[in-house]
């Protein structure tokens, strides 16, 4: 067996490689794929080819579409710690332009568990458009709630212009330019909210399954008209390499598993990874607490919120343990922690699959978590 190229692969972790080479050997499109344990990087493989043919290599990057949104999530939560942003406030207190229709009252934490009223936009939306988030914000404050507020409705996109105009009128800077500096930087991480040049030139174009579609439009689904406000804005640019300098905090990140997986880890430990200390265990525990839960009125589909992250259990992949969060992406990307497990995670890849046709990140979860449990 071929196993696929590896930076590390700690003993008692042969299994997970063993799974990630039969979904991503050299024939096939790559991925790659990360896990870390009480800090230590146990799991760090790369392999399969990009869209071009060439080889997916170690600083490989890829989209991990609404991935992004777990990035944007210690962005506020960095900004809660600080004595900038009150969850509890109403959002209208940071965002008075956000109050238009009425829902200005919800507060600040609710509306980052996509219970603003706001999950699209009821109009068009230029490629010119989603390169200006402070202009996509303003829209975003002008709409009219069309789904109840103070009840869950995937916000798939305005989700990110809402987290980035919070901690842009608070701190001062854009979402992009917090996580670089303040994230990115200090962690050592290879990830993005608009790519830099350096970084566009190794992000592989992503590709889809000839069956790819969103979650709340698969067969057997009986999907509300309503969901093209909320999907119709995302352009078939999204995926290219220069579409990744767009600052879209909603589904626009690019990054590499072994990136996102540290990121995590430094949530699964607490706030503190390699001596670097980003949040207090108490902020990141905010953060996890549930604060939406219900069916999506528009799909149907079962939605469980913290702020900006996803929890266990819910229709997402992150893995068996109940205190699973993290936030995965459209077409497979999956990136979280195991608090109980002091374990993070994370599989980037180029090939969007529906979710009804995939079950790529949960092989190598559950490979990932018998691993650790037998350890």
């Amino acid at each position: 067996m071929r196993i696929a190229r590896s930076r590390l692969e700690s003993h008692g972790f042969e299994s997970v490689a063993k799974i990630f080479d039969s979904i991503h050997n050299a024939d096939k499109p790559g991925a790659s794929f990360a896990a870390v344990v009480d800090g230590i990087q146990v799991v760090d493989i790369w392999g399969g080819s990009k869209s071009d043919s060439s080889p997916w290599i170690d600083d490989t990057l890829c989209v991990i579409a609404s991935g992004t949104k777990g990035i944007c999530a210690v962005a506020v939560m960095m900004c809660v710690e600080r004595g900038l942003i009150n969850l509890d406030s109403s959002i209208e207190t940071l965002w008075p332009e956000f109050a238009e229709g009425g829902k200005g009252h919800v507060l600040i934490g609710d509306a980052l568990a996509h219970n603003a009223g706001v999950p699209g936009l009821e109009r068009e939306i230029s490629l010119a458009d989603l390169s200006d988030p402070i202009f996509m914000a303003s829209l975003v404050a002008k709409q009219h709630p069309f789904v109840a507020v103070g009840f869950p409705s995937y916000h798939a996109m305005t989700f990110g212009w809402i987290a980035g105009e919070l901690v842009r009128r608070t701190d001062g800077r854009s979402i992009g330019k917090f996580v670089r500096e303040e994230i990115a930087r200090p962690l050592k991480l290879d990830l993005y909210i608009g790519a830099p040049d350096d970084a566009v030139a190794r992000i592989a174009q992503t590709t889809r399954s000839d069956d790819y579609s969103y979650s709340a439009f698969l067969p057997g689904s009986k999907p509300d008209i309503r969901l093209g406000y909320v999907y119709g804005m995302i352009p078939a640019e999204r995926g290219t390499a220069d579409f990744a300098k767009i600052e879209l905090p909603g589904g626009g990140g690019v990054a590499s598993a072994f990136a996102m997986s540290r990121l995590y880890a430094m949530l699964a430990n607490g706030g503190e990874l390699d001596g670097v200390r980003l949040l207090k265990s108490e902020t990141i525990e905010l953060a996890c607490r549930q604060r939406s839960e219900g069916n999506d009125p528009l799909g149907g589909r079962f939605l469980r919120f913290g702020v900006g992250f996803e929890l266990n259990p819910n229709p997402s992949c992150l893995g068996k343990p109940a205190d699973a969060f993290g936030h995965t992406g459209a077409g497979g990307s999956t990136h979280g922690a195991w608090p109980s497990l002091r374990t993070s995670f994370s599989y980037a890849m180029g090939e969007f699959r529906s979710e009804n046709n995939d079950g790529r990140a949960e092989r190598l979860l559950d490979a990932l978590h018998s691993c650790v449990v037998s350890s």
